[in-house]
């Protein structure tokens, strides 16, 4: 009953939500029919809260760590003004190529740039406090690192957004033993616990933990 109840509320969500662009939606129509996994990619409610915070923050510099398919990169391209910039992290290869092609038809794709290669040598790579923005949705046990990581490229006042933190609620399981949700759980509390930033976890899709540097 309660899944049930889950899926109305994110319909009715997403109704009341503004739409995306039919190229979004032909982007997740062929990431299904290509890898069986659309689910992965962030949806139109958690895409337009991504791309509210870019506008009302000013941000135009963003780093997002694991591109899948494009369909985050996207609107947060959409998001950032015309000098803006993502720079936007991911290893597979077959999902890295319908990416860009999605980009090269996006009239906002001149703003991407697509690293294919592991996302903590590209974050290696990028210079203290010069990043606005960082969104997080990788590997999951990776997600300490790219945490640590993200605080060092963001700026003050910069903003990190992880998604996955109530990892399909498996984090509230008395015994661990999905390493997924381990690593998320100690994540989460080590951010509740991190007097460098300021927090808020949202209960939007699979959780969202947004965070603002101090």
């Amino acid at each position: 009953m309660k899944r049930e109840m889950d899926a109305v509320i994110e319909a009715y969500l997403e109704e009341h939500t503004d739409d995306v662009p039919p190229l979004l939606k032909r982007l997740i129509a062929e990431t299904e029919e290509k890898t069986g996994r659309a689910r992965w990619s962030v949806g139109k409610t958690e895409g337009k809260l991504i791309q509210m915070l870019i506008k009302i923050s000013g941000a135009r510099s963003v780093v997002e760590v694991g591109t899948f398919t494009g369909y985050a990169t996207l609107l947060i391209a959409e998001a950032l003004p015309e000098d803006g910039r993502v720079i936007t992290c991911e290893i597979n290869e077959d999902y890295a190529a319908i990416a860009k092609r999605y980009f090269d038809e996006s009239p906002h794709g001149r703003k991407i740039l697509l690293r294919l290669n592991p996302a903590m040598e590209t974050l290696g790579a990028i210079s203290d406090a010069s990043v606005d923005f960082v969104f997080i949705d990788a590997d999951k046990p990776a997600y300490g690192r790219y945490y640590d990581q993200a605080l060092r490229i963001l700026r003050r006042g910069g903003l990190i957004f992880v998604d996955n933190v109530l990892w399909r609620r498996k984090i509230f399981s008395t015994r661990l033993k999905n390493e997924n949700a381990r690593a998320i759980a100690e994540l989460n509390t080590r951010i509740s616990l991190d007097g460098r930033v300021e927090k808020v976890m949202l209960n939007i899709r699979d959780g969202v933990y947004l965070i603002r540097k101090r």
